[in-house]
Formats: structure tokens, sequence, C-alpha cells
């Protein structure tokens, strides 16, 4: 397709599929482009969930723990954004978010952290300046209704040394908790002190307050500063703030605290990834059990979880597994990947330039069946820049074995489909297990690169040879004569090694130092280490 048969607005599309990539800042916003066809289940169990909590028919804390596990690229922490944006929208709930990537020694520590940021964020996922934090504490002068409206306008805005105002807010305090709507609540009193602290938007005050609300101790000077908030002693106190946080929140809103963990899977970077993650998981558990309108959602790759789950306690799995865990499907159905197309080109495109079918051609969406939403996007991106550039279609030829191996293995555009099809069918009902061993691994891999070349029909002749290593790799060599004349040689290796302890570095040093007179293709069964600070990379 040329430039000149580009519908109008077309130059508008390409940005329409280049956020395929969900970070932890979007988590806070709408995202104008979900679609609820995707993850359906997920989000209903979530629904359910919450809905029992609100109507009171929750059970205990382990049916409040959700497991939503699936591959890179199934749309984990989408998922979450979306979860967070309807239940903000409805007022129904207060999110706090947590990745764990970062190394810690004390879970509960470090859930209080991200919680309370998380509550620092605006609540609204629409736009609006007002957080979490002072929505709550809004709600909780409104549900006093003993609060006199002068006397919160001059705890605001009037100006007063620390002392006068430190008497202010005890008495405010002691006011709300004493009042009819709380006078059984049992509330932490520190807690309402801390936030009518906040109300005063004073940076200085603030930064003692958010110390404070983490758990940590105040030196004297910062102590003096916020003198009606008690000093934070003993043990457990991070598991006292998120309840009192959390009771709160349904008291004053009837919402429930939603504490969610992903990137679990990035406990991998520690040669201690399970002992953490069973830490994690108690702490997790603690905070259900302290908070009986909470829910608990735990987001991991599921081959992580998979590992991990052989070295926790029973009662662990019993509570994580109660409530059904949900597998988010890596793959996208035809009709889900031409609603997640047709969306964004609606939200980022003219109306003229909306039309999938005329940008990308009436098979496009069977023939991407079967992709993750990332790389669906991806291809889609690359598609329409393709067609929007200057219509030269004499590309560079890629002569890899790879590639030559795919052309000659396409079928006709109907064919494919059906195979996408096969193919996708197979691995919702698969449960064969995938071997650990490598070599294992390298076996089922030649065989099918044996049983593909049988399927050439006679378009190349292809041979699988297993290859004797020193034990660091597995590794065979691959080669093709099509009738054309040419041939193509490749050795190929899997990598599958742990990066702990640089097994996975001392594998790809043998790789580097194999013999170069063939194309080294080096294979993995999961993703790249991120990490950029260890030693493989």
């Amino acid at each position: 397709m040329s430039e000149a048969d580009m519908p109008a607005g077309a130059e508008q599309v390409p940005s329409a599929f280049e956020h395929s990539i969900t970070w932890e800042a979007d988590v806070w916003q709408a995202d104008p482009m979900d679609v609820e066809a995707v993850h359906v289940k997920a989000r209903e169990k979530f629904r359910t969930v919450l809905t029992a909590i609100r109507s009171d028919r929750a059970g205990g804390g382990q049916a409040r723990m959700l497991l939503f596990h699936g591959q890179s690229g199934a749309g984990k922490t989408h998922l979450i954004r979306a979860l967070r944006t309807e239940a903000h929208r409805q007022g129904q709930a207060y999110f706090g978010y947590a990745q764990m990537s970062p190394d810690i020694a004390n879970y509960a520590d470090y859930f209080l952290r991200r919680l309370v940021s998380s509550l620092e964020k605006p609540y609204s996922p629409d736009g609006g300046s007002d957080s979490g934090l002072s929505r709550l504490t809004a709600r909780l002068v409104d549900a006093a209704e003993t609060v006199d409206p002068k006397t919160l306008e001059r705890l605001r805005e009037a100006a007063m040394e620390p002392p006068a105002l430190a008497r202010l807010v005890m008495e405010l305090a002691d006011d709300i908790v004493a009042s009819p709507a709380f006078a059984e609540s049992d509330l932490d009193v520190n807690i309402i002190r801390a936030l009518l602290y906040l109300q005063r938007s004073d940076p200085r005050i603030d930064q003692r307050v958010r110390q404070y609300l983490y758990g940590r101790s105040l030196n004297e000077l910062s102590q003096e500063m916020v003198a009606a908030l008690d000093p934070n002693d003993g043990e457990g106190r991070a598991f006292e703030i998120i309840e009192s946080l959390g009771r709160l929140m349904w008291i004053v809103d009837r919402a429930s605290l939603v504490f969610c963990i992903d990137q679990v899977e990035d406990l991998r970077f520690f040669s201690d990834a399970n002992d953490r993650f069973q830490k994690a998981v108690r702490d997790l558990i603690q905070i259900a059990n302290r908070v009986p309108t909470s829910i608990v959602i735990i987001s991991c790759l599921g081959d992580f979880y998979a590992d991990a789950r052989a070295s926790l306690a029973q009662s662990y799995i019993d509570r994580i597994e109660k409530s059904g865990p949900v597998l988010l499907a890596e793959t996208r159905t035809a009709e889900e990947a031409r609603l997640i197309i047709e969306k964004r080109l609606a939200m980022q495109t003219d109306a003229d330039a909306a039309d999938a079918e005329a940008l990308f051609g009436p098979d496009f969406f069977d023939e991407f069946a079967g992709l993750s939403t990332r790389r669906l996007l991806e291809h889609a991106y690359s598609r329409i820049k393709e067609r929007h550039s200057d219509g030269d279609d004499s590309a560079d030829s890629d002569n890899s074995l790879i590639n030559m191996l795919a052309a000659a293995l396409a079928p006709g555009e109907e064919e494919a489909a059906d195979f996408r099809a096969q193919w996708e069918r197979f691995l919702q009902e698969s449960e064969a297990e995938i071997p650990t061993d490598e070599q294992e691994l390298m076996d089922v891999l030649t065989g099918a690169i044996a049983l593909a070349g049988e399927e050439l029909g006679g378009l190349a002749d292809v041979s699988v040879k297993s290859v004797a290593t020193s034990g660091e790799v597995s590794a065979a060599d691959v080669v093709a004569r099509f009738r054309t004349g040419q041939t193509y040689e490749s050795r190929l290796y899997i990598c599958n090694r742990s990066t702990q302890g640089g097994a996975f570095k001392r594998q790809l040093d043998k790789v580097l130092q194999a013999d170069r007179g063939k194309m080294p293709i080096m294979l993995r069964a999961s993703n790249f280490p991120p990490n950029k600070k260890n030693q493989t990379a």
C-alpha cells in the first residue's frame, strides 16, 4: 500500500501502537485503550471478591488472596492497572502496589512504604490532584460530623508554632475518635493525628508525617515538628499502621484495602529467592488476617510460582490458592486482537483512519491471533510503518537460516490461519510438563526440527545432529540444503541456567568461545534477565 492509498489521518496511526508495555507510573492512571474482554476471568474474580466483602459475605483471609499468573507479555501489570481504575472510579477500594524488584530485608516495612506511597498518588485514575490520603482524611472529617469547619480551616491556614499546632491536632483527633460515628471503632488516634497534620500541606510537616507513616522513629528535632504524634516504638508497628489504614478505609469510606505485589519473578535475581517469597507471602497473609476487608493480589510469572510453590508451607499454599489461581493467557484470540487494535485506532486517529481492515488487510486479525498483546502491538506498529513508508517493497533479503525456513514453510493465508488456530487450541488444552533438563529440552527441539524438515515437501533437506560438549551447554548442529543450491549451517545452544552464581554467564562465555565456523543460535526458555547489575549484563 503506497502512501497515497492510505486513509486520511493515517499518519497518526503508528503512535497508536507505540506504548505496548505498562510501567509502574502507568498504574495510577486510567488506560483509555483498555479492552475489558481481555482477561475477563480475572476481572470477574476480583469483582466477585470485592462484592462479597462489601456485602459482608467474605470468608476468612485466605479467600481474599488472588493469584494471577502468566507468561511475560500476558498483561499482568496492565490488568492491575485496569482493576485499580475500575475500583477507584466506583470508590470501592484503595489500591497499594509494590514491585518485588528491590533487595528487601523486611517485607512488612516495605509493604507499608509502598502502601503509603500508593496512597499519596491521585485517587482518581482520570485526573485530579486529591491523593488517596487526602480523600481518606476528607471522608474521616465528614463522617465525624463534630469538627467545626472554622476549626478545620484554622488547621489548614492559620500560622502556628509547632506546640500550638500539636495541641490543635490532638484536640481535633480526640473529637473525631469520640464522635458517635467512631466511638466504638477503636481507631488509632495517632493515624488520625497524622492525617490531620497532612491538612497543612506543609512540606516540612509532610516529610516527617511520611516517615512516621512508614513506621520509622523520628529524631528529636523532627518529633518537635509533629509533637502530637506518639513515637513509633515496638515490634510490628508496620502491621499496626497497615491495619489502621485498612480499617479506616472501610469505616469512613466503606472501601477495601487492595494490596498488589507485581514482578514477583524478579526475586530470582537473588540467591535466596524462595526464602524471600515465603517471607513476603507470610507478611501478606498477616495483612489479610489483620484487615478482614482487604484483598491481596499476587501477580507473577507462572513458571516462577511453580518453582517457588515447592518451598512454601502448605498453609501458605492453601491461603494463596483458596479462591482459585487465575491463569492469564498470553495469547490473544482474533476477536480480542480486533478489539485491541480498533480501540487504539479509535482513540488516537481520525475516524477515517480507524478502519483496521483498510489499514492492515482483511486477514490481519486471523494472522496475528495467538500473539501476546505486547507482540500484537509491536507487529501492528511494524506493519503500519512499512505500509506508510515510500511504498518500496525491495527490502533487503535476510538469508539467515531462520528466515529461509520460515519462507519455505509459509503456506497460503487460509492455511496459515488454520495452523494458528490449531496451535492455540493445543496450548490451551495441553497439560504436558515442560522438561527442566537442558538436554531433554534439546531433544524435544531437535525432534521438532526434524519433523518440520519432513514437512517441507522436498523444498529443503534438513539434518539435525547432537553435538558433544563439556557439559556447560547442550548443543546441536542444523544443516538446511535448499534445492536452489543454498546451504545454511547453524549450531543451536540451549542456555537455560540461572543467573544466580554466574551459571548463565558461564554458558554465554562457552558459546562465545566456541567454533565460529557456524552461525550460533542461543535459545532460552524464559526472558533474558533485565537486571543490568548482574554478572550476565
